[in-house]
């Protein structure tokens, strides 16, 4: 079977049910998974069951992938095949049937609901199309060959995303075969479930890449969680994909995230893993991982560096130990990674940068506020020009911010003293000159109040004290 083949037995339209009709379709659905299941048990039952669904005129939407919204949201698609699995179950009755005219009768029926689910864009009824119409070729002629019999229970395997039992069915049965039609129908299951993995797992990526943030992901119940996370059971496929293998492992690594028992930072991990993980030039996985990781991480820095304005001297340190801890962790993850990859992945680079920017922006202990005690002003003349200068000089450099809480303390508590002695120079009056000072000493309490309140005199030492 050609591989253009594959892709359209995977194919059928999809309908969405709006809430308004859901009750209707939700019983729909109820009956139609119902008759499913007996499919190749209780075959009359499921033809009753499905005939009902077929013949209901307020059922417009069938033979089709239907999601249905219950809230906002859809639920998952059903495949909704009333006729193709009709069909199915007629022929497995047809495989039953006692007389040549009683199974051609069924498969003559088989065929009418298969070629209706054609009609309506099913492409997987193809193959059960063929099947049927080459079993009702062989009522009157010879015996098949084993590879057409093979073939054909093959073809309705794939149609149930059977893979391993259709290259088993090849393994196991396939004596009569020519080594060419075991390779042949051996690598038709493969590639078909290869092809089937590919659509799921991009469809398991679309889940990922809705998820905007960690906590998005920790907000979602459990079920949701199952639901958003399930994947491709193995228990009936033939091949694996390095995709799969990934999303098998990093699942766990979800898992923890989810359930709090990891940071969010631990998808780092995950997104270096996905790094081998090349799509058409792109690395789509590791995308999803770098970007929910990097939003953990920037949220942090961001919110330590914020701290650090009013944080004191050794919670500060403790703050930017962790800040450039945050940071490394990103610069690691990006020196790990391909310099081929970073390159067709520009955000990695990007990210970096920025993280780097806003570790550089911790408040700094200015060397000239260090030094400046204001004596220099006494030193040179005249005196009260020299102290205006100073005090435009700190006015500044508050202005520029990004200072500690301890160099905000000094700057506020030598600006009021130079201000105070200049205006008491001037022979201004104490109260008016406290007056004057109002809102700079207002500044000054916010961040501890003076330091060293006593260093410049008793007539200082009140001004410091008269928003007491």
């Amino acid at each position: 079977m050609t591989t253009a083949l594959l892709f359209l037995l995977l194919c059928q339209d999809s309908e969405y049910v709006q809430k308004l009709d859901k009750v209707k379709y939700n019983a729909a659905v109820r009956s139609c998974r119902e008759a499913e299941r007996r499919i190749e048990t209780e075959e009359s039952a499921a033809i009753e069951r499905l005939t009902r669904i077929i013949d209901d005129p307020d059922l417009s939407k069938k033979e089709c992938q239907l999601f249905i919204q219950q809230t906002d949201v859809y639920d998952p698609p059903y495949a909704f095949l009333p006729w193709q699995y009709r069909a199915r179950a007629r022929l497995s009755l047809a495989a039953k049937a006692k007389t040549p005219d009683e199974k051609k009768g069924l498969l003559a029926e088989a065929a009418r609901d298969l070629e209706e689910s054609l009609r309506r864009n099913v492409k997987s009824s193809q193959p059960l199309l063929d099947a049927a119409k080459a079993e009702l070729q062989k009522l009157s002629a010879p015996a098949p060959s084993p590879a057409a019999s093979i073939r054909t229970r093959q073809a309705a395997l794939i149609s149930e995303h059977r893979y391993k039992s259709a290259r088993l069915l090849v393994e196991q049965e396939g004596a009569g075969l020519s080594d060419a039609e075991r390779s042949e129908l051996t690598l038709q299951a493969e590639r078909a479930c290869r092809t089937w993995l590919t659509a799921e797992l991009r469809r398991f990526r679309t889940r990922l890449q809705r998820i905007g943030s960690v906590a998005e992901l920790r907000n979602m119940g459990r079920g949701e969680f199952e639901t958003e996370f399930e994947l491709p059971p193995a228990t009936e496929l033939a091949v694996s994909t390095p995709e799969l293998d990934w999303a098998r492992k990093q699942r766990e690594t979800f898992a923890d995230v989810w359930a709090g028992r990891k940071p969010g930072t631990a998808l780092l991990a995950a997104a270096e893993d996905a790094a081998r993980l090349e799509e058409n030039g792109d690395y789509p996985w590791m995308g999803v991982c770098g970007a929910l990781a990097y939003d953990v991480l920037l949220a942090d820095v961001e919110r330590k560096v914020a701290e650090c304005a009013d944080a004191p001297a050794p919670k500060r340190a403790a703050l930017a130990a962790e800040i450039q801890a945050g940071v490394r962790s990103w610069t690691a993850f990006a020196g790990r990674i391909d310099a081929d990859v970073r390159k067709r992945s520009a955000w990695i680079d990007e990210h970096a940068r920025t993280l780097t920017a806003l570790s550089a922006k911790l408040p700094r202990d200015p060397a000239e506020l260090e030094a400046e005690d204001l004596r220099s002003c006494f030193e040179r003349g005249p005196v009260g020009a020299e102290l205006q200068t100073a005090e435009d000089r700190l006015r500044k450099l508050r202005s520029e911010g990004g200072l500690t809480l301890e160099a905000r303390q000094k700057l506020g508590s030598l600006l009021v003293a130079a201000r105070a002695m200049r205006l008491l120079l001037e022979g201004r009056k104490e109260p008016e000159v406290m007056a004057d000072v109002r809102d700079d000493l207002k500044a000054l309490n916010l961040v501890g109040g003076a330091v060293e309140p006593d260093r410049f005199g008793p007539r200082i030492r009140r001004v410091y004290d008269s928003l007491r």
